[in-house]
């Protein structure tokens, strides 16, 4: 900001010099303040380009700058104002333009318009659209899109498949996103880690961790190598279905490959082995996570305590949120909630009320697990 702030300042002592900023710098200046969260300034500071004196007016980079701005700091109709605005200046708005309005909530309106101003859309149009209708839940929009591409003459890219499969995958449409993998096998596009990620947790998603260790086997013969999320989701596979002695294979397996494991590596391990009453490998599980300096968090903390309470030692679930408030881990609903249900299974009623209205009055409202 302080340097920003001395860039006005130079700026302003231009014309004193007898030297009148260009557009180049008039855009530079104004790309500054957007960049800041200051779009509004950005935008006054255009409005002084072709007054005082000014030889010069904004151009297509210029509104394309404060589009942009206008964008990031979700103020739409200001951004769509300025579009029409190039148009009244006789400015043509280029495929960076839109593609900058493609990325907002008005996105569909937008790329219904390019036609209207001579633009036509790229494969970064038809990716960032295909994307944020894959977020917003709308993916039989963003398939028919998809379908618009060929018509166009854009050619669907690996990234246009991995948006597609996982926004398939998550809307629950299993069969399309299988359907999708295999029409991009047949086009030659060679799928990635992120794909067989997406198709390894279906697989387990629909019971079938066979297939899931297939597809893992079947990557390598790819030429790719499995990351922190493949395992991540092989191991959580494992312990949802028991399979302990698996995950800590796995474990092992990632450490031999080179890669760290993460905190949640971690919680899918702990949560199993917990989850079981194996006490001994959840607590060297835990020691070894701390050991590598990753910090539990509160779903780490969770999965004990709940696993505490459900088997009655509540006592030393107790213990555990004493030591998440030394370390600066807050509880949740699903701490409170836990406990709660280990008092009344111990017949702790005291307790429970006590607890249950201390946590009310703080805002935390237990669930009813």
């Amino acid at each position: 900001m302080k340097q920003l702030g001395d860039a006005a300042k130079v700026f302003a002592k231009m014309p004193l010099l007898g030297c009148h900023p260009n557009v180049i710098i008039y855009t530079t200046l104004i790309d500054a303040f957007c960049k800041c969260g200051q779009t509004k300034t950005g935008l006054e500071l255009s409005r002084r380009m072709a007054e005082e004196g000014s030889c010069c007016k904004p151009n297509v980079v210029t509104y394309t700058t404060l589009i942009h701005g206008f964008c990031r700091e979700a103020q739409i109709a200001e951004a769509m104002k300025l579009l029409r605005e190039m148009v009244t200046e006789r400015l043509k708005p280029d495929v960076i333009t839109f593609n900058i309005l493609i990325d907002v909530k008005a996105a569909q309106k937008v790329f219904k318009e390019m036609p209207t101003y001579g633009i036509v859309p790229d494969l970064y149009t038809y990716n960032s659209l295909i994307d944020g209708l894959c977020k917003n839940g709308n993916v039989s929009a963003a398939q028919r899109v998809f379908e618009d591409m060929p018509a166009h003459g854009v050619v669907a890219h690996l990234y246009t498949y991995n948006i597609l499969i996982d926004g398939l995958f998550k809307n629950g449409d299993r069969n399309s996103a299988l359907r999708m993998f295999e029409q991009m096998i047949a086009k030659g596009v060679v799928p990635n880690i992120a794909i067989y990620n997406c198709l390894i947790l279906d697989s387990f998603g629909a019971g079938d961790s066979h297939k899931a260790f297939q597809l893992y086997e079947e990557l390598f013969s790819c030429g790719l190598q499995p990351n922190v999320r493949t395992y991540n989701t092989l191991i959580h596979g494992c312990c949802k279905e028991g399979a302990f002695l698996r995950a800590l294979e796995l474990l092992q397996e990632m450490i031999a490959r080179g890669m760290m494991p993460d905190v949640v590596t971690y919680n899918c391990l702990i949560h199993g082995l917990s989850s079981v009453g194996e006490w001994t490998h959840s607590i060297a599980i835990f020691r070894k996570m701390v050991s590598q300096g990753i910090s539990p968090d509160v779903v780490t903390f969770n999965a004990y305590i709940n696993s505490l309470c459900k088997h009655g030692v509540t006592c030393e679930a107790e213990k555990l949120v004493g030591l998440m408030e030394e370390i600066g881990v807050k509880p949740n609903v699903i701490t409170i909630s836990s406990l709660l249900h280990g008092y009344v299974l111990e017949g702790r009623v005291d307790e429970a009320t006590n607890l249950f209205n201390t946590m009310t009055q703080k805002g935390i409202v237990p669930n009813q697990h």
